[in-house]
């Protein structure tokens, strides 16, 4: 139960720099000191984010507890790959539009992976919760 606790707690704390840069426009604030530009830095966390759910994924793969045909090593890894490419070679707005491709994406797959049991009902739920928020956020970044 104390794992929950954390996971849920450290997921949802993850969802404020999103958040941040969806709002902080709304009260003038367009970049940050020293930092840069917020669509900038959003879009390079949104980027972090989208290589540690991939790897979340590795880890369920390598743990061999995937018991759908799904080969969560290569999927991960083209969702990633193309998240990284959008985010090195198009304005900032495809990187983030890719982004949120990419987070739908991720959820489907934790989807598949919670009809074949592999994840938890709650952790699917925080997942779709956390997910439901990054994307509305970063829906509000490219609007700005």
């Amino acid at each position: 139960m104390q794992d929950s606790k954390t996971y849920t707690a450290l997921a949802l704390a993850g969802t404020i720099p999103f958040i941040a840069g969806a709002m902080l426009p709304l009260l003038g604030h367009d970049s940050l000191p020293h930092l840069g530009p917020l669509d900038q830095l959003v879009s390079s966390y949104g980027l972090a984010i989208v290589c540690f759910l991939a790897g979340a994924h590795w880890g369920i793969y390598l743990a061999g507890r995937n018991k759908d045909l799904l080969n969560l090593f290569v999927i991960s890894n083209v969702i990633f790959l193309a998240t990284w490419f959008a985010y090195i070679s198009g304005p900032v707005k495809l990187a983030i539009g890719m982004q949120i491709v990419a987070f739908l994406a991720l959820l489907f797959i934790d989807l598949r992976l919670r009809t074949g049991e592999v994840i938890s009902a709650a952790y699917f739920r925080l997942r779709t919760l956390a997910t439901l928020i990054a994307v509305l956020s970063l829906l509000a970044v490219i609007a700005q």
